[in-house]
């Protein structure tokens, strides 16, 4: 299992380190290989962690896991002709075969497959090293075959081990070839091959636990069920998610290197073609222009040279330019060809000259007399009379090699000439003239169509992505190659962080899977003594909370219930005690009227059983105290019923049109008229238009009469009291502004708080059972508005302002 474990992680995340010659077979379907590895690999380690599963869960994985070990072993050993990696993976498939018939007896195969393995690694290490020579210990050099005498030795001291029963023997053996095996990933890291890596790195950590572990736990009980789910719960999701985010960005960086690719070719194509384009024309009307033919008619030396160095020099394409006559002789030259000069007949260019009629004609490469590698193009030139000559143009190579690339780093661009296969221009080393490299390991023919781009191998083994293209118009191809693994590099390493923390993830669960079933345990019993004194008052019961598994949801559930407990039962003692307080202010508020009523109904009852009763005056005054206390046992009556309406949810408005500044006068001139010994201190400043919008008429009358009654409560005599109506931009502002008793600062934040009644105004006693404001706040707030309360403190008077949309928002609280 860790074997298919770790080559089908290699595989899915690092695919191209995969890419070497000996793994072409199955390079293609590498990811759905690995998948193959990490599927089998994982349904038999969930049927070992789970054993009452259905036991097909395990067969399935072995036979994946068998499967795509048997098309590696074939394809990465057998067809390359790799006698280690047949012989490791056919040993490991009889070890898949096998091994469920051992576990059924209580044994493992492990260490008689690392003896196995030990000691066919010795024979082949010893009778045929470059086999290890070749794929993985190259370093080593001639110690291969003492390497391989220590394997042979510690295989066969294993072997005795094991068939003695001997745990000394294992123990020493198994040490021995855990170093061995170490060394051989040390040797395989060197190269950088990530498959071997893994597969070393496997064995060499199997020894290192058989070595040191000398009894496996055992994996029963409420500490094995947390590791394995934690253990799956951060490993698998964490691969799994990193496997598809390796893949996308392996495809996408794939596209990106293939079209980067083309990219550079297309552009390395149309600069040439542009050049070889430019080249033949300025040849063409050189070679085609009267006056220049007529100069070489008249043999006008001067002129000829005048007009070869103008296209040497000039033009800033060619390097050299010269005119040659019919016999291949120099009539004038440019550039280097001063110093060289002479019979050129011999030069295929002129040869082809001759025979390809009056069309700029692309030499093939050629070394100059003086070594320069160069290319020309020719066109002839009619004179007349049946005489000709030969204009030339000439591109040295190296100055071509100069020019600058789109290619980065990365990538490697040649052009070479189809022809012959002559190099023309290479990024990386320069050379021209030479064979192409890319001819060497691939075919010509591949390269015969204008373009493509595809992935092959080098003569080196490295796979390559591969883009050519060939420039129109000359016999020249451009082809550009990257190698997969320099240019997925940064995948790479992603790959192996995600690995690392997988790893890490599942290391974290291996060691702490202990204390978390302590630590369950602890959690347990904490929540069964708090449930012993749920409920217990005086007692602390909440539980701690820590995690964020299901026992931790549990105490927290807990903890809300007995939050929900305790809450209940505070506010059935608030509300026990308001009820008290309630009955009490109630009793004292309602006998505070009825006793002066009772009173003067017992003296009306007497005066007119005695004699013939009050004057008229002194009757009037009589009904009006009682009228009074009629009116007062009313609003208490009143508020009581409110405040029930607002605690049963029946406390509703009814939005109409009409007048707040009409409103306002109207309960000033009630209240005034109702208590006269208070007329001039009540003041009104309403604005002269009507203020109109939608509200509800009797409960804004109620909340005027509250704040101004409320007002005149607590205020002096002799201090006023002023009412305001204001119009602003989006609202209508009402304003009760006294200058009473005020109201201390720690009292504001619980004034409109039913029954709450400041220190200072229970010290002024004037009645009412602290319930006014409540309903004041409840009426503006199901306005949709605002009310607030200032003071700067006792004795400096109160403030109230009510702001209220225009258009009433029916029920808004």
């Amino acid at each position: 299992m860790a074997f298919g474990i770790v080559v089908g992680i290699t595989m899915v995340f690092v695919p191209y380190e995969f890419g070497a010659a000996m793994f072409q077979y199955i390079y293609p379907h590498i990811r759905l290989l690995g998948s193959l590895f990490l599927v089998g690999s994982a349904m038999m380690l969930v049927a070992l962690m789970y054993p009452a599963w259905p036991a097909f869960v395990g067969g399935v994985g072995r036979a994946f896991l068998l499967g795509a070990v048997a098309v590696y072993w074939w394809a990465a050993g057998v067809l390359p002709v790799s006698l280690t990696g047949s012989v490791l993976y056919l040993f490991l498939m009889v070890a898949l075969v096998v091994e469920r018939s051992t576990l059924r007896r209580g044994r493992g195969l492990l260490p008689v497959f690392i003896a196995a393995l030990a000691l066919c690694f010795g024979g082949v290490m010893v009778w045929s090293p470059q086999e290890f020579l070749r794929f993985a210990m190259a370093g080593l050099g001639p110690y291969v075959r003492w390497v391989g005498v220590l394997f042979f030795m510690t295989g066969a001291l294993l072997a005795v081990g094991l068939w003695r029963r001997e745990p000394l023997y294992c123990r020493l053996a198994l040490g021995g070839l855990s170093l061995l095996f170490l060394q051989m990933v040390i040797a395989v890291a060197t190269r950088g091959s990530w498959s071997g890596l893994s597969v070393y790195s496997v064995l060499s950590l199997s020894c290192v636990l058989l070595v040191t572990v000398r009894r496996w736990p055992t994996l029963v009980g409420v500490r094995w069920r947390l590791f394995r789910g934690m253990a799956l719960a951060s490993v698998l999701p964490i691969v799994g998610v990193g496997a598809v985010a390796s893949f996308l960005a392996q495809k996408a960086l794939e596209e990106e290197l293939h079209g980067k690719a083309q990219q550079v070719v297309a552009a390395e194509k149309a600069w040439l073609e542009q050049t070889a384009i430019i080249a033949s024309s300025l040849l063409r009307v050189q070679g085609q222009d009267p006056g220049f033919i007529a100069l070489v008619r008249d043999g006008n030396r001067e002129g000829m040279e005048e007009r070869v160095s103008l296209l040497a020099h000039q033009s800033g394409l060619f390097d050299a330019a010269w005119l040659l006559d019919e016999a291949g002789d120099t009539l004038v030259s440019s550039g280097w060809l001063n110093r060289e000069g002479g019979n050129f007949a011999h030069r295929a260019y002129f040869q082809d000259a001759l025979k390809g009629g009056a069309q700029v004609l692309l030499s093939r490469p050629f070394l100059t007399r003086s070594g320069q590698p160069f290319i020309v193009f020719t066109v002839p030139m009619d004179l007349g009379a049946g005489r000709r000559a030969i204009l030339v143009g000439g591109l040295s190579l190296r100055r071509l090699g100069l020019q600058p690339t789109l290619a980065s780093r990365s990538y490697h661009m040649e052009m070479f000439d189809r022809r012959d296969g002559s190099l023309l221009r290479e990024t990386e080393r320069g050379d021209v003239l030479t064979r192409s490299p890319v001819l060497e390991w691939l075919g010509v023919q591949t390269l015969a169509r204008p373009e493509g781009i595809l992935e092959v191998f080098d003569d080196a083994g490295r796979r390559l992505v591969v883009a050519h293209a060939q420039v129109e118009g000359t016999p020249w191809t451009v082809v550009v190659t990257a190698r997969l693994r320099e240019a997925f590099a940064p995948v790479t390493r992603m790959g192996a962080w995600v690995v690392a923390i997988a790893v890490l993830a599942g290391a974290i669960a291996l060691l702490l899977s202990q204390w978390v079933g302590r630590d369950v345990a602890q959690r347990l019993e904490t929540l069964r003594d708090g449930f012993a004194v749920l409920g217990t008052p005086s007692v602390e019961q909440h539980v701690p909370a820590r995690g964020d598994d299901e026992i931790a949801q549990l105490a927290l559930g807990f903890n809300e219930m007995a939050t929900r407990i305790d809450r209940t039962q505070k506010e059935l003692r608030e509300a026990i005690a308001s009820r008290d307080q309630f009955l009490s202010m109630a009793s004292h508020e309602l006998r505070t009227p009825l006793t002066p009523l009772k009173a003067t109904l017992e003296l009306l009852i007497r005066q007119s059983r005695s004699g013939p009763g009050m004057s008229p005056e002194r009757q009037r005054d009589t009904f009006v105290r009682l009228n009074r206390q009629v009116d007062r046992l009313t609003r208490l009556i009143g508020d009581m019923l409110d405040v029930s309406r607002l605690q049963s949810g029946r406390f509703t408005l009814k939005v109409a049109p009409m007048d707040v500044g009409a409103l306002a006068r109207e309960v000033v001139e009630r209240i005034q008229s109702a208590r006269p010994e208070r007329a001039r201190q009540l003041t009104l400043e309403v604005p002269a238009q009507p203020l109109v919008g939608r509200w509800d008429e009797q409960r804004l009358d109620q909340l005027l009469t509250n704040l101004v009654e409320n007002a005149l409560r607590y205020s002096p005599p002799d201090m006023p009291v002023v009412v305001r109506v204001r119009e602003e931009a989006d609202c209508v502002r009402l304003e009760v502004e006294d200058r009473g008793i005020g109201i201390p600062r720690e009292s504001l934040p619980q004034l409109f708080t039913p029954f709450f009644r400041a220190h200072n105004a229970t010290e002024h006693y004037a009645g009412g059972l602290g319930l006014g404001l409540a309903i004041c706040r409840e009426i503006v707030e199901r306005h949709g508005g605002s009310i607030q309360a200032t003071s700067d403190g006792p004795g400096q008077g109160t403030c109230f302002t009510v702001r209220l949309l225009r258009e009433a928002v029916a029920n808004a609280a």
